[in-house]
């Protein structure tokens, strides 16, 4: 999930803040060089966001944008934090802010590293600035609304004249009434994203910045960007400073009030964000049956809510669960390569500096009164409390003479517990093979050993799509069983293997120019040696006409005969007069409707040449 910092370096960012002491203190230094702008107050946001990211999500790429009038891409997508940090102390200030070509920057620059899927996490660092002339925010967000108001009005002609044709003709002119936005016009990212403003400024004594909120906030909603503004918010006297340093403002009610921008305010706006941007998804895994493994992990990056939409067009967005259970294992040869929709991380987290599985002590560190403890809740179930005084029985040491102290590190953690995450991780990829995991209600998902390079390796959990029957080869997911659970006399063989084999079979595969091309290509040459390739010829064509039929590609069967009638024209002298008459014979077969069914064959015209009078 990569992460796009961009920093508004227009000259009012260089304004200092209202009523702020000084960043830097010393008798030698000049008032200008001490002064807090709203610059500072950026870069210490995005360091930060940096040190965030370096504690919570090691593995995410993050890219530094600068952006004015223009824009100038400082460090490309990288994990190296501290290039960042070296960077900002070398931007310089330019001219006016202008929103709308970084937009298109950004835009242009996450699809060329990382296409149109995978998802990123957008950042504009800025004192809502909104530009002036023609390439302000006012005239950006009403090019936006022109361009929806003119998408809509093509649909709706397109869909108007389209009345009592073809679908596909529906279809075709919807695409093509719909005009392009321009090439430096900006109409929404073309992939999944966020969009997170952090608004440096104050609401309560800046006229200009509660105007430029109110059109940063209605460019999302015209564009219809997910995404949010982060507003540092008015606090207390007492509770920015404790009483020690004088109020800036006053409030009507007598009650000081800190209305102006600080460093504090500005910061938790950056730890809000975060926050909210990149919690970690935090989940138990479990595995085996009564006797059950579990262990507290981390799913990175974290997955997003899955939109399904049925054939009415009722959307249904589903959670993945806090749980996550294994159900059975499968060969990955047996897997395959089923659709998904996203893949992540696993790995291994501790809770309360004690390591997983331990049900003597609760979250707090403090002795369990209910019996202990699982996942940071009571034993609900006498079932449940059995299987803990089960584990507590075999991890007790079966010397009597044991040190209390000897398997446990120096910071109190059992380092002979088990870790499931290294038991999954080293028999999956000895065995070369998945788990099934149940990820929600109707949900599943992969658990296998990937190679990120030659000596890393990671757990990887692909999400397959909601549904039990998602994976046609497997079958439903719900009744898989093992070979225990078979009858006597059935085949113990998964998969279920065909009788014929299907690389015997004629199958037609169309998937570049070169493969249709050769097809038709094979079908001439056995026309002009004609009558001898009489059955080799029809054979060929009804094996093309069959694919065309299943595959919905009604316009070739138009194509093939023009293709016989015009090698009529180039037949040599010495050709068979077969030639033409079965062309002839090909062409007219073909633009019959009555052909269009896939049991029909289209058989030789008998002629004397071919003795089939």
């Amino acid at each position: 999930m990569p992460t796009i910092i961009a920093l508004d370096v227009s000259l009012s960012m260089s304004r200092p803040i209202p009523n702020q002491p000084s960043s830097t203190g010393g008798s030698g230094s000049t008032e200008s060089d001490n002064v807090l702008t709203y610059h500072h107050l950026a870069v210490q946001g995005i360091n930060y966001v940096l040190d965030y990211l370096a504690k919570h999500a090691r593995l995410e790429y993050v890219s530094l944008i600068i952006y004015s009038s223009l824009y100038e891409v400082v460090v490309d997508f990288t994990r190296d934090y501290d290039t960042i940090r070296n960077a900002l102390h070398k931007i310089e200030h330019y001219d006016k802010t202008c929103l709308e070509n970084v937009l298109v920057a950004v835009n242009n620059a996450f699809k060329a590293h990382w296409g149109s899927q995978n998802y990123c996490q957008i950042i504009f660092i800025t004192d809502c600035g909104v530009g002036m002339g023609p390439s302000s925010l006012k005239n950006t967000i009403i090019n936006i609304q022109t361009y929806k108001a003119t998408c809509a009005a093509a649909a709706a002609a397109a869909a108007a004249t389209s009345d009592g044709t073809k679908t596909t003709v529906t279809v075709g002119s919807n695409s093509a009434a719909i005009p392009p936005p321009g090439e430096n016009q900006w109409v929404g990212f073309s992939y999944p994203s966020k969009l997170s403003f952090m608004c440096l400024g104050s609401l309560s004594t800046d006229s200009a910045f509660r105007c430029g909120t109110k059109l940063y906030m209605q460019l999302l909603e015209v564009s219809g960007q997910k995404g949010q503004l982060f507003i540092p918010r008015m606090k207390m006297k007492h509770e920015e400073s404790g009483g020690d340093e004088p109020s800036p403002t006053t409030g009507e009610d007598g009650e000081d009030f800190v209305r102006q921008l600080t460093r504090a305010s500005a910061l938790e706006s950056f730890a809000s964000m975060c926050d909210t941007n990149y919690r970690q998804f935090e989940a138990t895994l479990r595995c085996g049956g009564y006797f059950r493994l579990e262990e507290p992990i981390t799913v990175w990056p974290a997955p997003l809510p899955y939109t399904a939409r049925d054939v009415l067009g009722a959307e249904t967005t589903k959670l993945m669960s806090r749980r996550l259970e294994v159900c059975g294992f499968l060969r990955m040869s047996d897997i395959g390569s089923p659709m998904s929709v996203s893949r992540h991380l696993i790995l291994p987290r501790s809770v309360g500096g004690l390591t997983v599985g331990t049900s003597e002590q609760n979250e707090g560190g403090k002795p369990s009164t209910n019996g202990g403890l699982k996942n940071g809740h009571g034993h609900s179930s006498a079932e449940e409390r059995l299987e803990a005084d089960i584990k507590a029985f075999y991890a007790k040491s079966d010397a009597g003479d044991h040190h209390p102290h000897e398997d446990h590190g120096l910071d109190g953690t059992d380092v002979n517990k088990e870790s499931v995450c290294v038991l999954l991780h080293g028999s999956l990829k000895v065995e070369n093979m998945a788990a099934l995991v149940h990820v929600g209600d109707n949900w599943y998902g992969f658990i296998y050993s990937y190679a990120d390079g030659k000596k890393k390796w990671n757990l990887m959990l692909n999400v397959l799509p909601p549904g039990s029957d998602v994976v046609p080869w497997l079958g439903d997911l719900r009744y898989l069983g093992t070979l225990e659970d078979a009858f006597q006399g059935e085949n113990p063989s998964f998969p279920i293997k065909a009788d014929k084999r299907s690389y015997s079979q004629t199958i037609v595969v169309w998937i570049r120019h070169a493969s249709l091309q050769s097809d038709i290509q094979k079908v001439l040459r056995h026309a002009k040696k004609l009558p001898e390739k009489t059955q080799h010829f029809y054979k060929e064509l009804n094996r093309i006409r069959r694919a065309a039929l299943s595959l919905g590609f009604v316009e070739l069967l138009e194509g093939l005969a023009h293709i016989f009638e015009r090698e009529i024209s180039t037949l040599p002298l010495n050709a068979s007069p077969d030639c033409s008459m079965q062309l002839t014979h090909a062409a007219i077969e073909l633009r019959k409707t009555n052909n269009r069914d896939l049991k029909s064959i289209i058989h030789a015209l008998p002629t004397q040449y071919n003795q089939l009078a």
